[in-house]
């Protein structure tokens, strides 16, 4: 139903998201990073609702 809480971000509409890289530095070193921060939910698209 369209009214039901999504289940990914439990009807709040904001979930955590971690992107996962390799960066290389000027030597040619590669060193993976990791960015995280809070936004709309992928599934709902920030909505809260299914």
């Amino acid at each position: 139903m369209a009214d039901d809480d999504c289940a990914a971000c439990d009807g709040i509409g904001l979930t955590d998201h971690i992107e996962h890289t390799v960066e290389t530095d000027p030597d040619g070193k590669q060193a993976p990073r990791e960015r995280r921060w809070t936004g709309p939910c992928n599934t709902c698209r920030g909505s809260g609702k299914s």
